[in-house]
């Protein structure tokens, strides 16, 4: 696509707005006006000007009642030399209460041409004009040199001219014009100018196959509600039938909350939202100052994308604290209470993509909520499909990550720091609940979690998988992350809980004020190669579980307990660890440990009395054999604590030691 023979539309032509010459004086201007401002700048061949004049003579008024026409087309200003366009270019004017059409010819002139809304421009009145022309001659071509590249819609470019750009005036009407104008010609780039502060005081409606340009801009809300979204109050929609194939790149979104005397939102609204939508990318924009709910919003939206974003700062204006969990980027479904409109038909979001984003603080205010979820769910329906990759969390006041009610889902390669709750956090509806999204069951499944670095959350656990009695977590692998110190002795490193064949290996954790790993209710546990440094409790703690596998893990230290704790379990393995200086004891098999195997583990004392233990009561039927405790100065009554009820070695015998290494 061309603008004109030779000169492309390319990303950094558009992005580059390094100016090769400016201008600032030399407007003329003739009686009965007088300039406020002027800039004329040239980028890469365009010019662009931005005049800004007041009216000191009569007003100007229509030549006949709703004609539109203004009499002999009065001269408003004459460009300095060497700022003229080679040929004729029309363009538009406005006062912030009406508008109309000019002309800017060959010698300079800038002349009215038309005037909307049976208006006038009255005395004392500021009109602006702002116009943009390519002025370059590719290939030497004098007939080339320039085309209006404001109203050059054949290339499909919709430029917002004639908003004010100081960030106080409403310039939402300028944009939305172009937004329309882009939906009535099915499609097209809106180009926001960079440079410049557009106040919006109410929603922005983006339309089907439209992609708004914003690099270098800044969009402000100056009113009480968000930015930007793709439906009208008064439309409604059934899955994913709405207003798709949108595409926001670029420009600081400045949703402006409330705090502190600065900021005009106090609306529980987001800064974007889209909804019963197809295909939706958000890509290189900076939303930021979100007043108490989200960023971004991907409501029911099939194939959404948010790429190298960034969401800074958050503001819970509920007054009682009640949205402290709101997102940056929320992952919904249509449902009354969280949809903005209809239908509220279920339809879930899928298929969303949140790669290369920061989450953090503004300038002015704190941290979000989470930094990407989701927290609406109704029974049988499912988010598939969610990938977060690559992003960096901070200082969230709940979770970073919060998964519900997700299935095939990858969290990847993100760096948390500083979560108020977990850093990741899959969790469920409550079943004994009463909410809309509480009192049943859900069995999420497919999860990856891997390569993640959390560092500093500061209750709950690092990574936690919850699921409940009856609706578990199904196939969910917990590999290669990097879990570092916490604050309260309520956290864990990782933490899962009614999964059903949960995969833990190869993690590396330190410093968790209290359990390393633990695993509940897991059946089919694996818990393999992770490595576990000074964990203020257990190093691995797996309870009411069946068939876990615990193998080739390095035991570190412990603070307080055991190296390895097994409790009300059957048919497990503990194989091949080592434990190093337990508090307690390197193994413990405690009450209810059943049928299980402790074999081929090295143990060596710390400050712990004890190698490995079994209770003495309903622990049985257990293999303790071959582990190795030498070299350590233990005293094999100090070392292997259990009955020989409870113990059988490979030999068929029932004595204590049986087949292990002590000295």
């Amino acid at each position: 696509m061309k603008w004109l023979n030779g000169l492309k539309i390319t990303p950094e032509r558009l992005m580059d707005n390094t100016a090769d010459e400016v201008i600032t004086s030399g407007l003329v201007v003739p009686s009965g006006w007088s300039v406020s401002s002027f800039q004329g700048t040239r980028v890469h061949g365009i010019t662009e000007v931005d005049i800004f004049i007041t009216r000191t003579g009569a007003d100007i008024t229509e030549s006949s009642a709703g004609s539109g026409n203004i009499s002999g087309d009065p001269l408003l200003c004459t460009l300095p030399s060497g700022w003229a366009p080679p040929r004729a270019v029309n363009t538009t004017w406005g006062n912030g209460s009406t508008d109309g059409e000019a002309t800017i010819v060959t010698s300079g002139e800038v002349n009215l041409r038309s005037i909307s809304g049976s208006g006038a421009i009255a005395t004392g009145t500021n009109v602006r004009v702002t116009s943009m022309w390519i002025s370059e001659t590719p290939g030497g071509y004098s007939h080339d040199q320039t085309t209006d590249i404001t109203t050059y819609t054949e290339a499909g470019l919709f430029w917002v001219t004639g908003a004010a750009g100081d960030g106080v005036s409403d310039d939402g009407w300028a944009i939305q014009a172009q937004l329309d104008a882009a939906h009535a010609a099915g499609g097209g780039t809106v180009i926001i100018p960079g440079g410049k502060t557009y106040g919006v005081s109410t929603f922005l409606v983006v339309y089907d196959n439209t992609t708004v340009w914003a690099y270098g801009a800044t969009i402000k809300a100056i009113g009480n509600s968000g930015l930007l979204r793709n439906f009208l109050g008064s439309e409604t929609f059934a899955g994913y039938s709405g207003h798709s194939h949108i595409q926001i790149l670029g420009g600081t979104w400045d949703a402006n909350a409330a705090d502190a005397g600065v900021g005009t939102v106090t609306a529980t609204t987001n800064c974007m939202g889209f909804i019963h939508c197809e295909d939706i990318t958000v890509r290189d924009a900076t939303i930021t100052n979100v007043s108490s709910a989200h960023g971004l919003e991907f409501n029911s939206t099939s194939r959404g994308r948010a790429i190298n974003c960034r969401f800074l700062g958050y503001k819970d204006n509920s007054g009682d604290g009640s949205r402290d969990f709101s997102e940056a980027i929320q992952i919904d479904m249509a449902v009354s209470g969280s949809a903005a409109i209809g239908l509220f038909d279920n339809t879930p979001s899928k298929d969303i993509l949140i790669q290369g984003c920061q989450v953090g603080a503004s300038s002015r205010l704190g941290s979000f909520g989470r930094g990407f979820g989701s927290h609406m769910l109704r029974s049988g329906v499912y988010y598939y499909g969610i990938q977060i990759i690559g992003n960096r969390i901070e200082g969230t006041r709940q979770q970073g990550v919060y998964g519900f009610g997700w299935r095939r889902a990858v969290i990847a390669d993100n760096v948390i720091n500083g979560s108020g709750l977990s850093g990741i956090q899959l969790s469920r509806p409550d079943p004994a609940g009463a909410g809309p999204s509480e009192g049943y069951t859900i069995n999420g499944r497919n999860i990856s979690i891997v390569g993640n670095a959390i560092e500093g959350a500061k209750d709950a656990s690092g990574i936690r998988v919850f699921g409940a009695s009856g609706g578990t977590y199904d196939q969910v692998e917990i590999s290669g992350n990097s879990v570092l110190g916490f604050n309260t002795d309520l956290s864990n490193g990782i933490h899962v809980e009614y999964c059903s064949r949960p995969n833990v290996s190869g993690n590396t954790i330190s410093g968790t004020q209290s359990t390393g790993i633990v695993c509940f209710n897991s059946d089919g546990a694996h818990i393999g190669s992770n490595t576990i440094r000074n964990p203020g409790s257990n190093g691995i703690n797996v309870t009411g579980c069946v068939g876990a596998n615990i193998t080739g893990n390095t035991i570190d230290t412990t603070a307080a307990n055991h190296g390895v704790f097994v409790a009300t379990s059957s048919k497990f393995s503990v194989q091949g660890n080592w434990i190093n200086n337990a508090a307690a004891a390197g193994v413990r098999l405690s009450d209810g440990a059943q049928d299980g195997t402790v074999v081929g583990n090295r143990i060596i004392k710390g400050s712990g009395t004890n190698g490995i233990t079994v209770s003495p009561t309903s622990a049985a039927d257990n293999v303790v054999a071959n582990n190795d405790l030498t070299n350590c100065g233990w005293a094999v009554g100090t070392a292997l604590i259990f009955s020989t009820a409870a113990i059988t070695a490979y030999t068929g015998g029932t004595t204590s030691p049986g087949a292990n290494l002590v000295s």
